[in-house]
């Protein structure tokens, strides 16, 4: 209760201006007002493992934070690189995005995973199994799943359906418009235990597995601001940890 109660103050006091201690307010771009268990957005405020994360490295410095719901990830980093927001969280490395955003240090990691419909299963034994065979996997605006599912973006076009909401791509899923899906392990348990037919491809483990950043505006974010974040993350690490575990 101790962490809601300070996320709440941290809400309000952003939406207000700042707390008292608040010397930064950093506006957040969300891509998915739901996003389970990292997201969840209700009656127009964002609660879930992302927003408690920011709720326990800032609590007590000089930040405060405000989330805005934006319609997806690539006009989340279009904002971000306009200098517009200050932050996206939930970000694996490319060196786009390094060229607009400072990285702070990784503060969670992120498995990304196939699913499927049980009432559609499918004998594939790789990435490249799936798409040689034609099947069709639906993904998110702007996500990154590793050097591989890069490869297909190119090679495969008309194989990936993207959607900007993980509830859009289960439900596709779920009534067999996709033959797969790929989300983080969280996500897709989630959705698994919602509706009983969608499952992990168990056979090919994962799609990748990175270390999850914050993104941060260069336009906004000074080398000081940066090194004070990433010293916040590190010291909240053991609670971190506990969280997304």
């Amino acid at each position: 209760m101790k962490i809601i109660k300070s996320l709440c103050l941290y809400l309000a006091f952003s939406a207000c201006g700042g707390a008292l201690a608040c010397d930064k307010l950093l506006k957040v771009a969300s891509h998915d007002a739901f996003w389970p268990p990292y997201v969840i957005g209700t009656n127009g405020v964002m609660q879930g493992k992302e927003v408690d994360a920011l709720g326990i490295i800032f609590n007590g410095s000089p930040f405060c934070f405000d989330v805005k719901l934006l319609p997806n990830s690539k006009r989340a980093l279009s904002e971000l690189r306009h200098g517009r927001f200050e932050l996206i969280w939930a970000a694996s490395y490319t060196d786009y995005r390094a060229q607009f955003a400072h990285y702070t240090t990784s503060y969670r990691t992120e498995v990304m995973r196939l699913y499927e419909n049980a009432n559609n299963p499918h004998e594939v034994t790789s990435l490249a199994d799936i798409f040689a065979k034609g099947y069709v996997v639906g993904a998110n605006f702007g996500s990154y799943y590793g050097e591989e599912f890069e490869r297909f973006k190119t090679t495969h076009k008309s194989q990936i359906m993207y959607t900007s909401a993980a509830t859009k791509r289960f439900e596709m899923l779920n009534k067999q418009r996709i033959d797969f899906a790929v989300d983080d392990e969280l996500v897709g348990a989630h959705f698994s235990k919602k509706v009983s037919n969608i499952k992990a491809v168990e056979n090919i483990g994962y799609v990748n597995k990175s270390d999850i950043h914050f993104l941060l505006s260069k336009k906004i974010i000074t080398p000081a601001e940066l090194k004070t974040i990433n010293q916040l993350i590190n010291s909240n690490k053991a609670e971190l940890n506990a969280l997304f575990e």
